[in-house]
């Protein structure tokens, strides 16, 4: 027997920030076993073993599907937000992004951009309305997922709430009429709207606000650290041990032989002591670190439009040194996710900003 899915608490945001928010409690079965209004003044009391799902006004925010198949989540996002800035002015960081999952056998998926001052804000007043939410997504997805070409559509708070294939926005009616042409339209009423979002708010959300820097710590992170832990400890306590003998010395005798060659090198070369070794080194793989470098950074500048090069300079030292001219600070991520396929990162060493973009001085480093 399957256990029981755990209870709901689903707030449905008010478009007016000065308004209460209806919170539906739907219990395991689905069904809504209470609703109420909350806000700061009148919160909710704790639930113990509730999931908190917050529903926020579709009007505030725009998604739309982008094609990103193939894409790593933090590929993906990059990619989208490379997509956007041709689409959407300022799509910079002062707007937060989320990226949905894959629909079907499609290779596109939603996108939704907010401004980060509306995510912040709609978090605040869940948590001083008592809830902690571990799911946010934008009411319109709420609706039943479309079938075939029919377009879901409810009214609420004087808006269209709309859901169709590739689509999904709130408006007023006038416009949401316009923007829907002549599609064939599902029309749900004020009480099945409860019950559907009630009940589509129990399952995985086709888009989730809560990413990036909003993502919920579950404490995976700690628990890996303890597996670890434990791993290295069996690894100490087992048999292995001799083969920890012999990587041990086949370390040292990497170090001697380190040692000799040092060795072989200031005899060869009077002039040069153990402190001076290791800049010498890096003298003579200078040349070829210089061609490296400069080669894979000029084509990654040449791939990511608007990059305009500033400055470049070259020491043994140092390596290899650019100026950067960059529409957003997301620019950087781009050229890191070519660089990365040769193993080298851009590190930012200073980030000044323009009248328009920024300009950040990068060192190409290996990556680590």
């Amino acid at each position: 027997m399957s256990p029981t899915p755990p209870p709901v608490r689903l707030l449905l945001v008010s478009a007016d920030p000065a308004r209460p928010s209806l919170c539906l409690h739907v219990d395991g079965a689905g069904t809504i076993a209470a609703r109420r209004y909350c806000d700061a003044a009148n919160p909710l009391p704790a639930q113990p073993g509730a999931r908190d799902v917050l529903a926020v006004p579709s009007e505030a925010l725009r998604v739309q599907w982008l094609d990103l198949a193939a894409h790593s989540p933090a590929q993906a996002l990059a990619a989208a937000r490379l997509m956007l800035q041709d689409r959407i002015a300022g799509a910079d960081a002062q707007l937060h992004i989320a990226v949905g999952h894959v629909e079907g056998d499609a290779d596109r998926r939603p996108v939704a951009v907010v401004d980060e001052a509306c995510m912040q804000r709609w978090l605040r007043q869940a948590r001083e309305s008592g809830l902690q939410p571990v799911t946010v997504v934008p009411d319109c997805l709420l609706l039943d997922a479309p079938v075939d070409d029919v377009v879901q559509v409810c009214e609420r708070d004087g808006r269209l709430l709309v859901r169709g294939h590739e689509l999904a926005f709130a408006a007023e009616p006038d416009l949401a009429a316009h923007l829907l042409g002549a599609r064939a339209v599902h029309r749900i009423d004020s009480a099945a709207f409860e019950a559907c979002v009630a009940s589509n708010a129990r399952g995985a959300a086709a888009l989730d606000l809560l990413q990036g820097p909003h993502a919920p710590h579950d404490g995976t992170g700690r628990r890996r650290r303890r597996r670890l832990t434990w791993l290295l400890a069996l690894v100490l306590l087992s048999p292995v041990l001799l083969l920890a003998a012999q990587t041990v010395q086949r370390t040292l005798a990497a170090h001697w032989l380190e040692r000799r060659v040092d060795s072989l090198a200031t005899a060869y070369r009077a002039s040069l002591s153990g402190a001076s070794l290791p800049a010498y080194y890096r003298q003579r793989i200078a040349p070829e670190l210089l061609a490296l470098h400069s080669a894979r950074l000029f084509e990654a500048l040449r791939a990511v439009p608007g990059v305009q090069l500033d400055s470049y300079e070259f020491a043994p030292g140092t390596g290899v040194r650019a100026g950067l001219r960059l529409a957003a600070v997301q620019d950087l991520d781009a050229l890191n996710l070519l660089l990365a396929e040769h193993h080298l990162v851009l590190v930012a060493l200073d980030t000044q900003p323009l009248e328009q973009g920024v300009h950040s001085l990068v060192a190409v480093e290996a990556l680590q």
